[in-house]
């Protein structure tokens, strides 16, 4: 096989081809291993780095550290592009969430549902996507991102009962998470996962 042949041309541009399994439906070794690993990097991230003082030096207001909330989601998205399983999202955030509550995470087991409930809505949100034949492109990418990462937000700040916050801090906070999404899940998310491919990580597709 010639060196041009080794190489398939998607929308994404020249990728090796690395795949080890053409049935969508069935995880492999792989799928499991890259959960697992994937997961256990964004629980430890998550956990031990505070990116929300990033946010924070300049926009102080309570929900602006909701325009980083995509770092813990991210790891879904790059475990989806490539397994392309949604499954392997859920095995992802369940690793993520497990690591989590064993760091000690304040909301205990709650985290573990957090992280499966943004599993869930990343999962439908490229259901979606690929009903409308934008999969692999960037506005469906960004979308399911926001998608994924917004339900969160909303479920914060009802558990932790904000309701003396002015009705507009609810809606940017909202609004902020969403753009998360869209930059850190879906964009970063992807541009992350065409890196590893094109770097020649084995993909399970």
């Amino acid at each position: 096989m010639s060196e041009e042949q080794k190489f398939i041309k998607n929308k994404n541009g020249m990728y090796k081809e690395t795949g080890f399994s053409t049935n969508l439906r069935k995880l492999t070794n792989l799928d499991l291993l890259y959960s697992t690993i994937i997961g256990v990097m964004g629980g430890i991230i998550s956990s031990l780095i505070p990116f929300s003082l990033l946010i924070k030096v300049w926009y102080p207001l309570t929900g602006g550290t909701q325009l980083i909330s995509g770092h813990h989601v991210i790891w879904a998205s790059i475990i989806y592009g490539l397994t392309k399983k949604k499954t392997n999202i859920m095995i992802t955030m369940l690793s993520k969430g497990l690591l989590e509550f064993l760091f000690g995470d304040v909301w205990g087991l709650l985290i573990i549902f957090v992280n499966l409930m943004e599993g869930f809505f990343l999962a439908l949100g490229f259901f979606l996507m690929e009903r409308l034949g934008e999969g692999e492109t960037k506005l469906g990418w960004g979308i399911a991102g926001g998608f994924g990462n917004f339900f969160q937000a909303p479920f914060f700040w009802i558990i932790n009962q904000r309701w003396f916050l002015h009705w507009s801090l609810w809606i940017l906070s909202f609004i902020f998470a969403f753009i998360s999404g869209i930059l850190i899940v879906g964009v970063l998310g992807r541009a992350v996962k065409n890196t590893l491919i094109k770097a020649g990580v084995p993909t399970t597709f």
